[in-house]
């Protein structure tokens, strides 16, 4: 009797190893053996009246899934996943329609439908971000479907991920365009997993018959060892079948609910921007733009882009200051050197983008550059300088002055909203001044510019330069100023005495030599007198 215990544990172990490593090889060398012969022009050798298993699948019931979707049919799947001849198992049921047929010589009929894993990823800009979450959950609830996942950065940006039934995922797609005021992107990705279903199917029925197999080991033997040998295996199987249980719901789930991945931006607000006026440059000279934007509230980040529009390639940079107004803001100057003036004018483009706790904003420009070989004209504002609150300030400016530019303005804005100064030049001069005060003063500076524009027989050239004013405020005199300039007073003398006192400490010994030399003589005088 231990003799045969012992011989049927290794039996057992010998059915799992061979199962494990033929199973899913087996199904697959039936199914090729099944095409080929439905390749053939000859009959299977069936009962007359019999239906052809291959031509006609059998009508059994259809598979559900756990999720309530078809995938696929149970007499489709009982044929892919049958294991190989001579399994533990044993052969597979033949269907009723081939009742005379042996079931080793059966052909496995083909699947129909197959098995589909689809992965739809969209971007999209909406209006209204809570309330785009909000509709793409109902949509995916109102088709049978969930929420899979969904997060939220900031004020304009989000991510939501649906799965919706298989059937339905192309309307779920074409309703989230409705809702978006803009698709940015959007791709679809299929993956069939119909043999790995398959395979999973005809793995875990033959780990299903050894399981059967050693519990039968377990009721006929009562050596302990042999208990523990078998309990041993038995939990190892177990495991197996557990983890291809969950495989295959997987693959159900997966086939049977699409999963649409939605990336959300908010719908950028209207930024109003001004790139400046448009203009005339000179070949190989600098030429300077410079924008000037008004940010709607809760917008502080800011990037903008300048196009040249002469294929040199965008310049972009984030620095920006607030204008004098309060309002609008500036952008750092951008310089560009055009060196031909073969393609021109230019048309040069100005974006910007700011964002914010309030969103995304965003706004563009643009303005014409004609290019010419138009002598250049160097202009030097001044050096920034600081001034008192109420303080009349002159600005003189320096420039040079072509001789084929006859006539020659100028214009000086001092970038706290007031009227510029402009004037026409005389013949000859080459500075331009104005006297302006600044009514009040800001922790930031004021922009001063000036333009020069020269006008000749060849076209108009204008050039400009800029300077930093800061605007102190002025002092208040009160009586608590005057008492505190009278202890300064006091403080200054008594600083002066305190300093006496040192040098004096300094020099004693050079007073007290003096005045014991003095004492000296006096006392040798008298002494002599009285002699």
């Amino acid at each position: 009797m231990r003799r045969l215990s012992w011989y049927l544990v290794l039996g057992a172990m010998a059915v799992v190893f061979t199962l494990a490593a033929c199973g899913g090889a087996s199904d697959r060398g039936d199914r090729a053996f099944a095409v080929s012969l439905a390749e053939e022009d000859g009959a299977f050798g069936f009962d007359e009246g019999m239906e052809d298993p291959v031509a006609a699948p059998a009508r059994a019931p259809r598979f559900e899934s756990k999720m309530g979707v078809d995938n696929t049919t149970t007499a489709q799947v009982t044929a892919f996943a049958a294991p190989a001849r001579g399994a533990a198992s044993g052969p597979a049921e033949p269907a009723a329609d081939v009742q005379n047929v042996e079931a080793d010589f059966l052909p496995a009929p083909s699947i129909q439908t197959r098995m589909i894993v689809r992965t739809v990823d969209m971007a999209l800009i909406v209006g209204d971000l809570p309330k785009a979450l909000e509709d793409i959950g109902e949509l995916a609830e109102g088709m049978n479907g969930w929420v899979v996942q969904s997060s939220r950065q900031e004020d304009h940006r989000a991510f939501i991920s649906v799965r919706v039934p298989a059937e339905r995922a192309d309307e779920a797609i074409d309703r989230l365009r409705e809702l978006a005021a803009e698709v940015e992107s959007e791709v679809s990705s299929s993956r069939d997993v119909t043999d790995e279903f398959v395979d999973n199917q005809s793995r875990l029925r033959n780990l299903t018959a050894t399981e059967e197999q050693l519990l039968k080991f377990l009721e006929q033997t009562d050596k302990v060892e042999e208990l523990l040998m078998v309990q041993q295996e038995l939990t190892k199987i177990q495991g197996q079948i557990e983890e291809i249980q969950g495989r295959i719901k997987l693959l159900e789930e997966t086939s049977a609910f699409s999963l649409i991945n939605v990336s959300l931006n908010l719908e950028p607000a209207t930024m109003e921007t001004d790139a400046g006026e448009d203009r005339t440059a000179s070949t190989g000279q600098p030429t300077r733009f410079r924008a000037e934007f008004t940010p709607p509230e809760e917008i502080e980040d800011f990037r903008y882009e300048w196009d040249f529009g002469d294929g040199s390639g965008p310049v972009a940079g984030t620095r920006t200051v607030p204008n004098a107004d309060g309002v609008t803001r500036s952008t750092a100057t951008a310089t560009h050197f055009y060196e031909d003036e073969k393609d021109s004018p230019f048309i040069v483009t100005f974006e910007i983008t700011g964002t914010g706790e309030a969103g995304v904003a965003e706004g563009d420009d643009t303005l014409t550059v004609v290019v010419t070989r138009l002598p250049h004209i160097e202009v030097f504002a001044g050096r920034d300088g600081t001034v008192g609150e109420g303080e009349s300030v002159r600005f003189s400016g320096s420039f040079t002055r072509p001789e084929a530019m006859p006539e020659v303005s100028f214009k000086w804005e001092f970038g706290d909203g007031s009227s510029p100064v402009s004037r026409v030049l005389d013949a000859g001069e080459t500075t331009a001044t104005a006297v302006h005060t600044y009514a009040n003063s800001r922790p930031m500076p004021f922009m001063a510019t000036l333009t020069i524009t020269g006008t000749g027989d060849t076209g108009t050239i204008t050039s400009k330069d800029s300077m930093q004013v800061l605007v102190l405020e002025s002092p208040d005199w009160s009586p608590g100023d005057v008492s505190g300039d009278a202890v300064g007073v006091l403080g200054t003398v008594g600083r002066g005495l305190a300093s006496g006192a040192i040098w004096a400490g300094i020099l004693s010994p050079f007073w007290v030599v003096a005045l014991a030399a003095g004492a000296y003589i006096v006392i040798r005088r008298r002494r002599g007198s009285t002699e």
